[in-house]
């Protein structure tokens, strides 16, 4: 995992410092035996409780990333309470006052990418660890975690009002992606899930005009406003909260698997679709398409439905499409052992008044195979 040189939390009215300098060893702390002033009281009771995991689907907000979190709901995290209490212990002992920001930064380490997105491999070895936060008018953006991805660069963050949300508040915020200094972002998709009142996290996946280059590149995000919905009510809310960081997705690419393909389908509009390419690695598989006789009165959303030589179902849905080029992600495990894909086109036309989205998907080409090893 790869680590950036910034400071954990960086605010308008002040700097928090690093907390990882107290050189606290979390194997040494007995959690029952330990005691702390009454201030800190609060903050260990939410770090216990937050080392309780429940996975309660209604707070899951995603466009499409669906039943990917794993099903092991109330697993205590000993370790996560222990660093907690040590970054609070650490932040008495420096004398540095501990705000709502600081507690979120704590909470942060409990979520990463791979969780977000169901992915069991291990993805030490692409992350770029950024941990830092912005507050500016009543909300903290805190930048997470950062994954390299070809032509994408994904994004964990968290997002939290200084006011109460809500039962059904959210809050959206959609950022630019720079490369070495140049705007490198065309689109985005993710999913989210409420923390509590006041907190949201999020992992968007910005769709980059090109692929990345090899080696050390400069990122830059950048969020110039947020809209905050609370009781039906948007208010936008001025930003900006920007951050900046190396990251390298060299690693990522050595482990890629590319396979070209060359299957066409036609839809009812006219639009043809060519699948060129299928891309797979330890963050997913995909499947790049391009498109001709696009007729943008009249869209279609586009899946690929199927099963592996293992008889387990697989879906590409589309998460993004241009003029002339797409992209379709996989939302299904594919397990190491299987071999082929064999898949089958549906298409559904898009809402041209009602924002009720039909699932009567019809096939649009004929079941076709791709050897993915």
């Amino acid at each position: 995992m790869k680590k950036t040189n910034i400071n954990n939390v960086n605010r308008d009215n002040g700097n928090l410092g690093d907390l990882n300098k107290s050189n606290i060893n979390l194997e040494d702390i007995n959690i029952d035996d330990i005691s702390v002033s009454s201030k800190l009281d609060d903050i260990i009771k939410n770090a216990v409780n937050e080392g309780y995991e429940e996975v309660d689907n209604k707070n899951y907000k995603s466009e499409r990333y669906r039943n990917m979190m794993n099903s092991n709901n109330r697993k205590f995290k000993k370790g996560i309470v222990a660093a907690a209490i040590a970054v609070a212990v650490g932040v008495t002992a420096f004398g540095v006052a501990f705000g709502d920001e600081a507690l979120a930064t704590v909470k942060m380490a409990m979520f990463d990418i791979g969780k977000y997105l169901g992915i069991n491999k291990n993805l030490e070895d692409y992350k770029t660890v950024v941990n830092s936060a912005v507050s500016k008018n009543g909300i903290t953006v805190q930048l997470n975690e950062v994954i390299l991805n070809k032509d994408e660069v994904i994004l964990s963050t968290t997002v939290k009002s200084d006011k109460e949300l809500g039962e059904n508040g959210n809050i959206s915020l959609f950022g630019r992606v720079y490369v070495n200094g140049k705007k490198a972002s065309s689109s985005a998709s993710g999913t989210s899930k409420v923390i509590d009142e006041y907190t949201q996290e999020e992992v968007m996946s910005y769709n980059l005009d090109k692929e990345l280059l090899q080696g050390d590149l400069y990122v830059e995000v950048k969020y110039d406003e947020a809209y905050v919905y609370i009781n039906g009510e948007k208010d936008e809310v001025k930003g900006p909260w920007n951050f900046e960081f190396e990251s390298n997705g060299d690693a990522l690419m050595i482990n890629t698997n590319t396979i070209e393909l060359n299957n066409s389908f036609e839809l009812e509009n006219g639009q043809k679709i060519t699948l060129n390419e299928y891309v797979s690695n330890d963050m997913g598989q995909k499947i790049y398409y391009s498109v001709e006789n696009k007729d943008k009165n009249n869209v279609y959303d586009v899946v690929l439905r199927g099963y592996d030589d293992l008889g387990n179902e697989v879906e590409f849905y589309s998460s993004y499409e241009e003029l002339t080029n797409g992209l379709m992600k996989n939302q299904t495990e594919i397990l190491e052992e299987a071999t082929t894909l064999i898949l089958t086109p549906y298409a559904v036309a898009y809402p041209k008044e009602s924002g009720k989205m039909s699932n009567d998907y019809k096939q649009v080409g004929q079941e076709f195979t791709i050897r993915i090893k």
